[in-house]
């Protein structure tokens, strides 16, 4: 059992792979950061124009897509090295993300039917009176119920 030890301690191929797992954990935060600059890059341009920008699409696609496989080979999932020392991830073409801005027909009916309707609650009890009644009104004695 010691002799098994030994030799996988010994083995020079799991200190190398040690090695690229360093590298490949760093080189993923740096990915991270990416995909998050990326993400807010993407939301102001959403909400300055209207519409996301493929190509900061097609990055943030690719450094996730990157990451992904840099965690697979750290967690000794895969035995291939990400990019450089594979292929670059593939780009699934996807279609223009546009930002509806406007309200849909359906929207606009509801929103049209219910402007008019007066359903508001009030939180009042329309036969309590109000401050201005009772200022109207002569003082009842509570016991009597009698003008004072």
């Amino acid at each position: 059992m010691e002799q098994q030890t030994k030799t996988h301690l010994l083995n020079p191929e799991t200190w190398i792979r040690l090695l690229y797992m360093i590298v490949f954990g760093l080189l993923s935060i740096l990915a991270r950061m990416v995909v998050w600059i990326v993400a807010v890059l993407q939301f102001l341009l959403v909400l300055i124009t209207g519409a996301d920008n493929k190509n900061l699409r097609d990055l943030g696609q690719g450094a996730a897509k990157w990451t992904y496989q840099a965690f697979l080979f750290l967690t000794f999932n895969s035995n291939d090295k990400p990019f450089p020392f594979s292929d670059w991830p593939e780009i699934e073409e996807s279609e223009d993300n546009e930002v509806i801005t406007s309200l849909s027909s359906a929207e606009e009916e509801i929103s049209a039917e219910s402007a008019g309707v007066d359903d508001v609650p009030t939180f009042v009890d329309n036969n309590e009176e109000t401050v201005d009644d009772a200022e109207s009104k002569p003082a009842l004695d509570k016991e009597t119920n009698k003008d004072l």
